[in-house]
């Protein structure tokens, strides 16, 4: 798929309900992402186990969903369900097949949204940082083997700071353009005890000045999938950054990165909430 967190779904369910995903085309596992919108299916039984709402229109929660837990309290009330279904976002979940690493002396990780992955050249930028770029558009093995050698995430990818706190990576959220959406990000952390609380980096939309046919047709995609349009067309090239632009952004990325303590949840939070999870899987089996 190429997003981060839609990507967690078919590596981990597999994983921890090896027994579920069969033939049966009547039942669907409604996981990890912002995934609870008026495109589910309203003929299928659906299990909702760790989804959000976000992005999209509301959908009709019907008598065929199976409410096990939801992201966060604001999923919970804009779908009018009861408070106890509010949970946390399943990827908590990893911690049942992955104990927590990362690298105490290891590097600083850098992970964007996947948006700003098709509007900037930030791979280019993390490594003039000195900062250990990672795509949210990876394979998931890639992702946690690069964040495996990190000591601290900067992410503007949401699942980033979820598996990053999951494993026990010290994380800070920041932010690269203007398609971030906070509630989201407000909605899982309201569950862990948090805020958010990111820092910001003057939006970095640089056009290299080109006229040409091509570069025209990739700013046009570049913002008609920055609203969510044309996902399957091809990935446009990443606009150009001069050196100035790019030794600014260093400073400041550099700058948030040395003041950054590092967040995480708590641990007795996180096993309580790790515990509900576990105890939604079993209803789902049961």
């Amino acid at each position: 798929m190429g997003n981060f967190g839609d990507d967690l779904n078919p590596w981990l369910w597999p994983k921890l309900l090896p027994d579920f995903f069969n033939d049966d085309s009547s039942e669907l596992l409604v996981g990890i992402g912002t995934l609870l919108n008026h495109r589910l299916p309203n003929d299928k039984t659906l299990h909702i186990v760790g989804s959000g709402v976000g992005y999209g229109q509301l959908p009709a929660v019907t008598d065929k969903w199976k409410v096990h837990a939801v992201r966060g309290p604001y999923s919970a009330k804009a779908l009018d369900l009861d408070p106890s279904t509010v949970v946390t976002d399943s990827a908590l979940l990893l911690r049942n097949v992955m104990e927590p690493t990362h690298k105490e002396n290891g590097d600083i990780g850098f992970m964007p949204h996947y948006l700003s992955c098709r509007s900037a050249d930030w791979e280019n930028i993390a490594e003039a940082c000195g900062f250990r770029f990672i795509s949210p558009e990876w394979s998931v093995d890639k992702v946690f083997a690069e964040m495996a050698q990190c000591r601290l995430m900067l992410t503007e990818a949401m699942h980033g700071a979820i598996v990053a706190d999951a494993l026990r990576l010290p994380w800070k959220a920041v932010i690269l353009g203007d398609h971030v959406n906070q509630v989201k990000w407000q909605d899982w952390l309201s569950t862990v005890d948090m805020q958010y609380q990111p820092e910001s980096v003057p939006n970095y939309f640089y056009s290299a000045g080109t006229s040409s046919v091509n570069a025209i047709k990739d700013e046009v995609k570049r913002q008609l999938q920055s609203v969510g349009f044309g996902k399957s067309w091809y990935k446009p090239k990443p606009r150009n950054s001069s050196a100035k632009v790019r030794s600014d952004v260093c400073s400041q990325l550099s700058a948030i990165a040395n003041s950054a303590q590092g967040e995480l949840s708590g641990e007795a939070i996180q096993n309580q909430l790790i515990l509900r999870l576990n105890q939604s899987l079993d209803a789902l089996q049961a």
